[in-house]
């Protein structure tokens, strides 16, 4: 944008409009100088001046402090300023500048006490003002309003002006038949031909991908020609491109190296987030989230009874993605290394908007759809289950169970017909439903943003419900020109009436395994208990819809999260920044289990409740110094120190064995039996010291380093500060004279960084002593005792990850065509491992750093514009991206080269949490194969049974020798793809996402007995005598390897993620500005060869060593929506 040059030293800033503010985020290190109004002066007033060889600005600055008049440019233009050299008595304004700008290659339009400056072009006639005989009149908005300070010019003349605080301009022309040329940086230009009109108003379109774009990093901002690390960056407008509820689903597919999985379908449901892979075995990998400047922590929801689905919450349910104005992932050392021992998995950071100078903008948002599961299995039915098993009582020589005159189950198998379908009975067609409004607007001295959200989504599963409160107050005031102050403020509720998941436990396992002969009411009207009834040899699976229907799971969690902050002026280039915030949340977690449920049955009731409160405060002190010595150097500096602390107060009781039910777990003591009664206090700190210096010589070479030490209590006594530096080197090619002015090549940048981070996600209290209360028996007499569980480790530190990162940065075609590509290779070393201690010490292991593992891939990230017909004609554009990331473990304890975790192995030189089992070789068809393969098969194995290979080759089958490697969850390509269409009023988009060259555990795929339901395919393809396949055994009682290859499945798949059409409805009243309605719908198309739910499935989303494995997780839903968005 435009700098305005002050009585106040050179590159002070004292006032930001709103809308400028805007640009100044959109723009290339560009700030708006305010100014203090002085007397009225005139284009008469007489100026004195005597230089010799003065810089222009330091010229351009003493005529502002004799007129008055502000002048406005771009201050990197200056940097080709010639040296003026110049002695004018008594002056007029017009001679001076006449005089100063002689030979230098700008020009100047003076209008309203204002001197606005922009690079010179080609000779033009300079036509005078006071010759014009047309006045224009108008008013410049962009999307979001009002937009002050537009360079608005006669096209081929000096005649020009600058739109007001209101976006309004006045302008006076030769005559009616020119045009007018809008300009802003982070806009694109329009030409508007006059055509004999007095009146012209003109919105402008953000270029948002510009190299201008300011980029949020930590602790400050960049231009994103300037940038040195790897950064992915979400605008606004993206991120409204398709009703989302939790800002993580904007990231999805979108942002290259993140790949984000949602554990959980269900409605608030958990989410696995991984940048660049992951680091750690036993440490945290999830990344820093950073809201509006506060590093937050990912919070322990309030404990509830055992498979009440706690785990499976989203803690970023609780921010309004309405809110936010980008979204920023930093990937790699260079630019996480500012965030120090929490950087090595990455950082998210999230700017909310802020308030607006102008008149109060309303904006209204609401959407209303229905949810569908996608997908059904096609189970077996009623007659399928029977009659397996009584094929598995007769192959065990048992009578028949099932039809059986003289048996508990006399009536013909063919009566219980399809039975029921426990799919239709648990999923339904689910409504959701947003309302988003939103307040901006401020005068010169305070500028505000005032939110609030309503969601209220159903799950596709009966009972389930997830509703969310949301507000936002966002406040910035100007106390003087050298002090400004600022809030965020945020408040939210959200109600989780949730589901069970998992083995064992939850609607989505009880619906498939279950009978479908058992109904879902019994003979008297009440729920059916137990699996079709006693006696039958099924597996005691709870009715789903009793459980659903007369249980509570219930979490209720408030967030108030804000911060207050201070900036001040303090010198020429010198400003500090202070800020204290607060992240308190507090849940609440409510279940119960009535009698009419299995759970509850055997204990007359039985419930449970828990509370936590998480208070997180944060202290951050920052200095900023920026200086520009001419035009080859320019440095900005920046040093800090913050301090942060969190405390946690959990709460647990359960209780059984209630004489009535009416307040359920809300009245524990109400029941008889006390089983469970706990409370947890946790503290930690860190303080911490950074410092980053960004230099460019000669705007081409850019070099950055930064450096930050924490202290952590976390650590051992001997490791209670670590350092972490990064540095980075960055040349844009695209500058130099070779390729300056190449038509082609619009951009070329070229990057490298390498630092080290850290990983402090190793638990509280890990390196102090812990002891345990025990018990036992000294001369007949029953003491307390203390004993050692864990001994103290004074060297306990941080995982470290060390990076390197070499990117390039390239734009054709006037950056039609942008690529952003990244290779990186990053090392985690001091791995937090258990190693096993003598039985002495009282112990059986300590945690202590060994071990180590390597991640190292690509990212490629290409965006085009394919048609652009202008602004009302058609335009498309397409983004899309992939990763690739190769993860292996390079070491671990002395002497250990695998750790072994029932599902997965933990080896060198293999990936993370690897599949590690047997392999299926086949089923056994006769004895006498059997026979002849002697020890190869196992002992009592009969035709139908299953084999297994001889993986070691030793001629004997084993299951613990005879296992192997299986795949990995790990997917190897992450990728997207987006295109949008606009023509007129008009838009289109669709959005495709998906992973490939990962595996996947099907629990499901394991229960081969006749006790449970099964795939329709199991029954048709089953070995019979008649039947005999080689692809699935007979049904005996077998029993499968703990963990084999009959449950790997591939999991690659390609999804149709997002289609979304939309109509800017025409204005037929002053009040509405714009409207828009729309259409959008989610997950319509999936291409997978998974048999199960869906393909995107991690059961076990707190694990670091499994990943991947399909535990009956909540499946996605198809959803269908209805939009309306109007500003006013």
């Amino acid at each position: 944008m435009y700098k305005i040059y002050t009585a106040f030293e050179r590159g002070r800033m004292f006032h930001v409009h709103p809308k400028l503010w805007r640009v100044m985020k959109l723009s290339f290190f560009i700030c708006l100088i305010a100014f203090v109004q002085v007397s009225a002066s005139s284009l008469a007033q007489k100026i004195n001046l005597n230089k010799r060889n003065a810089p222009l600005w330091e010229t351009l600055n003493d005529i502002h402090k004799q007129t008055g008049y502000s002048v406005l440019c771009d201050p990197e233009i200056l940097s080709n300023a010639k040296p003026v050299t110049v002695k004018i008595k008594d002056g007029s304004l017009e001679e001076t500048l006449k005089a100063c700008f002689i030979d230098q290659p700008f020009q100047y339009v003076i209008n309203q006490k204002t001197i606005l400056i922009t690079p010179a072009k080609s000779p033009v006639p300079i036509l005078s003002e006071s010759v014009a005989a047309i006045k224009l009149t108008g008013k410049v908005t962009d999307e979001q309003g009002d937009l002050p300070g537009v360079s608005i010019k006669f096209k081929d003349s000096n005649i020009g002006t600058i739109s007001d605080a209101k976006g309004n301009y006045a302008l006076s022309v030769p005559d009616g038949k020119g045009t007018l040329v809008f300009t802003c940086v982070g806009y694109l230009t329009q030409e508007i031909p006059i055509e004999g009109r007095t009146t012209i108003n003109v919105q402008l379109k953000v270029e948002a991908k510009g190299l201008n774009q300011i980029v949020v990093i930590g602790y400050g901002t960049v231009r994103k020609k300037d940038l040195t690390g790897s950064v992915s960056s979400i605008g606004a407008n993206e991120i409204k491109s398709q009703p989302i509820n939790s800002f993580n689903q904007a990231l999805q597919g979108k942002v290259s190296g993140v790949q984000i999985t949602q554990a959980s379908n269900a409605p608030g449901g958990g989410i696995t987030i991984r940048v660049r892979g992951g680091n750690s075995i036993s440490a945290s990998n999830d990344p820093l989230y950073v809201i509006d400047g506060f590093p937050i922590s990912v919070p322990v929801a309030a404990n509830g009874a055992s498979g009440s689905g706690a785990s499976y919450a989203n803690p970023l349910s609780t921010i309004n993605p309405n809110d936010i104005e980008s979204i920023e992932v930093l990937k790699d050392a260079s630019a996480t290394a500012i965030y120090g021992s929490r950087g090595a998995n990455g950082v998210v950071l999230v700017t909310t908007r802020r308030g607006k100078l102008g008149q109060a903008n309303i904006e209204f948002e609401t959407y209303a759809g229905e949810q569908q599961v996608v997908k059904k299995l096609k189970l077996g039915n009623a007659m399928d289950h029977l009659n397996l098993k009584n094929e598995q009582l007769v192959n065990l020589g048992f009578p028949l169970r099932f039809g059986n005159p003289g048996g508990a189950y006399p009536q013909p198998v063919a009566s219980y017909g399809e039975g029921t379908d426990w799919q239709r009975e648990i999923f339904r067609t689910a409504p959701v439903q947003s309302y988003q409004l939103s307040i901006t607007g401020g005068s010169d001295k305070v500028k505000y943003l005032v939110s609030g959200n309503y969601l209220n989504q159903d799950g596709i599963v009966i009972v389930n419900n997830f509703k969310r409160y949301a507000s936002r107050v966002n406040l910035d005031a100007t106390l003087s020109g050298h002090v400004k102050i600022g809030s965020n403020l945020t408040a939210s509720r959200t109600v989780n009436n949730g589901v069970s998941e998992g083995l064992v436990a939850g609607p989505i396992y009880e619906a498939l395994t279950i009978s479908p002969a058992s109904p879902v009411y019994a003979a008297d009207g009440n729920y059916q208990l137990l699996n079709l009834g006693p006696g039958t040899g099924f597996a005691s699976t709870p009715n789903p819809v009793a459980v659903q229907n007369t249980s509570t799971n219930l979490l209720t969690t408030d967030r108030m999260l804000g911060n207050v902050f201070g900036d001040f002026s303090l010198t020429e280039g010198l400003k500090a920044h202070i800020s204290f915030g607060a992240d308190v949340q507090n849940s609440f977690r409510n279940v119960f289990f009535t009698p009419q449920t299995l759970a509850g049955s055997g204990r007359n009731g039985y419930g449970s409740n828990g509370t936590s409160e998480n208070i997180n405060t944060l202290n951050e002190n920052t200095l900023t110094y920026t200086r520009k010595i001419n035009a080859n150097h320019a440095f900005d500096i920046l040093a800090g120190v913050t301090f942060q602390s969190n405390r946690l107060q959990t709460t647990y009781q359960e209780a059984e064995n209630f004489p009535n039910y009416v307040l359920g777990a809300n009245n524990l003591s109400a029941a008889n039996t006390l089983d469970i009664t706990s409370s947890r206090l946790e503290k930690w700190g860190l303080n911490s010291y950074l410092a980053r210096i960004n230099y460019r010589f000669k705007g081409r070479y850019l070099f950055t380093v930064s450096a930050r030490e924490d202290g952590s209590s976390r650590f051992g006594a001997n490791n209670k500060y670590g350092f972490f530096p990064s540095g980075a080197f960055a040349w844009r090619i695209s500058d130099e004279n070779f390729l300056r002015n190449n038509p082609a090549i619009s951009d070329l940048k070229f990057r490298a960084s390498y630092g080290i981070t850290g990983n402090d996600g190793i638990g509280l209290y890990n390196s102090l002593p812990q002891y345990t209360i025990g018990k036992t028996v000294f001369n007949d007499i029953e003491v307390l005792t203390n004993q050692v569980s864990r001994i103290e480790n004074p060297d306990l530190k941080w995982e470290k990850t060390a990076q390197l990162d070499i990117g390039l940065d390239a734009g054709f075609w006037n950056n039609r065509i942008t690529v952003v590509g990244d290779y990186y290779s990053k090392k985690t070393s001091g791995l937090l491992l258990y190693v096993d201690l003598p039985a002495t010490t009282g112990a059986t292991s300590v945690l202590r750093n060994i071990g180590s593992v390597q991640n190292k891939g690509f990212e490629l990230a290409i965006t085009s514009v394919n048609i652009d017909k202008g602004a009302n004609g058609f335009k498309w554009t397409t983004a899309g991206n992939v990763s690739y990331n190769e993860n292996k473990v390079t070491a671990l304890a002395n002497g250990v080269d695998h750790y072994f975790s029932g599902l997965t192995i933990i080896e060198v030189g293999k990936p993370l949490g690897s599949f590690y089992g047997n392999v299926f070789d086949g089923v056994w068809q006769t004895t006498q194969q059997i026979a002849a393969a002697g020890p190869l098969a196992q002992a009592g194995s009969l035709p139908g049974a299953y084999r297994w290979k001889d993986v070691n080759g030793d001629g004997v089958y084993n299951e613990s020798t005879d296992r192997q490697v299986l795949g990995n969850g790990l997917p190897k390509f992450v990728f997207g793809l987006t295109n949008n269409f606009a023509y007129k009023e008009f838009d289109f988009s669709f959005f495709l996402q998906g992973v490939q060259g990962n595996k996947i555990y099907n629990t499901f795929t394991t229960l081969i007995d006749a006790q449970y339901n099964h795939l329709k395919s199991y029954y048709e393809n089953h070995w019979t005598q008649s039947n005999p396949s080689n692809t699935v055994g007979g049904i005996r009682q077998w029993v499968l390897p703990a963990v084999s290859n009959f449950a790997i499945a591939d999991g690659s798949f390609i999804r149709l993620k997002n289609v979304t059409f939309g109509y800017q409805l025409p204005t037929f009243t002053k009040i509405i500005k714009k409207a828009r309605v729309y259409f959008s719908a989610q997950n319509l198309l999936t291409f997978t060869k998974y048999s199960g739910y869906d393909p995107e499935v991690n059961g076990d989303f707190n694990s670091n060593t499994v990943y991947g494995r399909d535990n009956f997780n909540y499946p996605p839903s198809r959803i269908y929506m209805l939009g309306l968005s109007a500003t006013f």
